[in-house]
């Protein structure tokens, strides 16, 4: 359907850039906002939702 995904490697501190950098349909995390190996960690989830926020809003 044309759309890119970004995944991989993604956190809350690298996010912006990346969809700066390579304007993304799509991003996906997991590990890049886990405190342990299959927990996630609700601020670091926060953060990557704001940081991708504002990205959109600088794009």
């Amino acid at each position: 359907n044309g759309r890119t995904i970004l995944a991989g490697g993604l956190t809350p501190s690298n996010v912006a850039e990346a969809i700066h950098l390579l304007h993304p349909d799509i991003v996906d995390v997991s590990s890049g906002v886990e405190k342990a190996p299959g927990i996630k960690n609700h601020d670091l989830l926060r953060d990557f939702a704001d940081a991708v926020k504002n990205s959109e809003v600088a794009s």
